[in-house]
Order: structure tokens, then C-alpha cells, then sequence
């Protein structure tokens, strides 16, 4: 079989298929070939659907063969020195099919130059992409619960893209450049949609978010007494004005002490939650102010 090999790519004369033998030669660090039967005219028919049971008996045997120097001897396939990934390789292999199915002739390697390279791109923004989450993932994830600066999500997100997009160029590196282009707007686009996701995940973390169902309450329940304590202390107990502006501060944070011991008993688990976000309020507000010393 390696004569015959050496003979079908050997330079000739004719100019057929020239491009063809210089394509497979410079594109594969090593070349080999395994004769095969005719599968049979049942298979030629336009009517085949795929039945095995039609297949010739020998060249099921000899696909049988094939098959088992194949897989026996198992190399990582590599791509301009990289190798693939299982995931990686069956892109490849669902592209070459395709190009096989559709075409009506055995295709040109200009063709399969083409397929590889869609494949390349599809493979580049997968694993870009795949990157740009897991590492986000850690930092502002759905499993994460402290909330970051949004300066921080921002230069975080920034340096997850610039090595996302650097990923993406060392291996889309080949084929149509418009093909490239596009493929790198599809990862850019779904990067973006992706910080957006973060970025809104994080603001619902916010210590910060959703106080004022309880800071408003206890602010008019705290002013309403200090002012009643005024009151009291600087009008006469003669005056009508006085008392019933008493009694009215007196009902107002009443009902405010009131109203809080209902939410807390029917919202206990939100309170508690409540009281760990005041807690993270305070730490970043500390926090930020601590930056603003060190800054001027």
C-alpha cells in the first residue's frame, strides 16, 4: 500500500489534480492509505437509505479491518501544533460530513480547506467563550454571594476579554478572514451579554438594595419620638395644641413599632438578611472611604 501511496502522489506530468497531491502532502505530517472494495451498486443508487444489510459482505470485512488499525492505534490529532479535544475533533468530523452529504462530487480541497476552517472558527469561539465564563463564573457567579465593586466587575471583565480574545486569535488563525471577523463578533456579542448578565447577578447582591423598605419606616418611627420628647419637654401641660400633637407623634412610631414587629415576624429569614445587608453596607462604605484616603 505505501508504493501505491507514493505513486497517486507522486509528481506527474498532467496537471490534474496537481493542487490536490500538494495540498494532502503539506498539510499532514504523515500519509497513509488502506485499499478498499467496492461497497456495492445497491450503495451507488440514489434510493440507498443506509442499509447495512445491502453493503457487500467484504467490504464490511474490510471496513472491519480498517476500523480496528484505526482505533488501535489512537494519536491526538493537531491542528497548526495544537492538539484537540474530543469535543473539538467531532466539530471537525460533523463539518467533513456535511460537506460529503451535500456535494455531488468528491469535494475540492479548496472545499475541505473551507470546512476545516469553519470548524477552526466554531472551535475558537466555543473554548473563548467557555473561558470568559468559567472565569467570571468565579468571580460573580451564580454561586458567589459577596458583592464586588462595580469598578472591580469592570476590570475584571475587561481582563477575562483581552485573554478570551487572545485565545480566540491563536486559533482562529487560518482560512477567510470574513469568516474569522464574524466568528470573533459572535464571541465579542456573547461576551457582552454575558457581562450583562454578571453585572445585574452583582446589583442584586448590593447590601444596599431594597433598605429603604426599612430605613424609611424606622427614620419616620425615630423622628416622630425625638420630636414627641421636644414637644413634651418645651410645651406647657395646659396647652391643647401640645397634648394632641403629643398623642400624634406618640400614634405615629406606634404604629411604625407596630408595623416592624409584623414584618418581622412573618419575614424573619428577609430580616436577618436585612441585617447582614446593613452589616455589608457599612464594610463598603468604610471600604470606600478608606480608598478615597489613600487616593488623595
Amino acid at each position: 500500500m505505501k508504493e501505491y501511496l507514493e505513486s497517486v502522489i507522486a509528481e506527474r506530468q498532467a496537471s490534474d489534480l496537481k493542487d490536490t497531491r500538494e495540498q494532502i502532502t503539506s498539510c499532514f505530517e504523515e500519509v497513509s492509505c488502506f485499499l478498499m472494495t467496492h461497497p456495492g451498486f445497491a450503495v451507488t443508487k440514489k434510493k440507498y437509505s443506509g442499509d447495512v444489510s445491502v453493503v457487500e459482505p467484504i467490504f464490511k470485512s474490510f471496513m472491519d479491518c480498517y476500523c480496528k488499525r484505526v482505533f488501535s492505534n489512537l494519536v491526538a490529532k493537531s491542528i497548526h501544533g495544537r492538539e484537540l479535544t474530543a469535543v473539538e475533533l467531532g466539530a471537525y468530523i460533523q463539518n467533513y460530513a456535511n460537506m460529503f452529504e451535500t456535494g455531488a462530487q468528491f469535494p475540492e480541497a479548496a472545499t475541505m480547506l473551507e470546512a476545516t476552517a469553519s470548524a477552526n472558527n466554531s472551535n475558537a469561539t466555543s473554548l473563548s467563550i467557555k473561558l470568559y465564563k468559567a472565569e467570571m463564573d468565579n468571580m460573580a457567579g451564580a454561586k458567589c454571594s459577596d458583592y464586588l465593586d462595580p469598578t472591580e466587575l469592570e476590570n475584571t471583565h475587561r481582563k477575562v476579554f483581552e485573554q478570551s480574545a487572545a485565545l480566540f486569535d491563536g486559533i482562529a488563525n487560518f482560512g477567510s478572514l470574513i469568516a474569522i471577523e464574524k466568528a470573533r463578533n459572535e464571541v465579542i456579542e456573547s461576551i457582552e451579554e454575558s457581562f450583562e448578565m454578571y453585572t445585574k447577578m452583582n446589583e442584586g447582591r448590593n447590601p444596599l438594595l431594597g433598605m429603604e423598605t426599612y430605613i424609611i419606616p424606622l427614620s419616620i418611627g425615630a423622628i416622630a419620638m425625638i420630636l414627641r420628647w421636644i414637644a413634651d419637654f418645651t410645651c406647657s401641660s395646659w396647652s391643647d395644641t401640645c397634648r394632641v400633637g403629643s398623642d400624634v407623634l406618640s400614634h405615629v412610631y406606634q404604629v411604625v413599632f407596630f408595623f416592624m414587629i409584623i414584618v418581622a415576624s412573618t419575614k424573619a429569614k428577609q430580616i436577618s438578611q436585612a441585617a447582614g445587608k446593613v452589616k455589608k453596607a457599612f464594610n463598603v462604605m468604610s471600604d470606600s472611604g478608606s480608598q478615597k484616603k489613600k487616593s488623595n
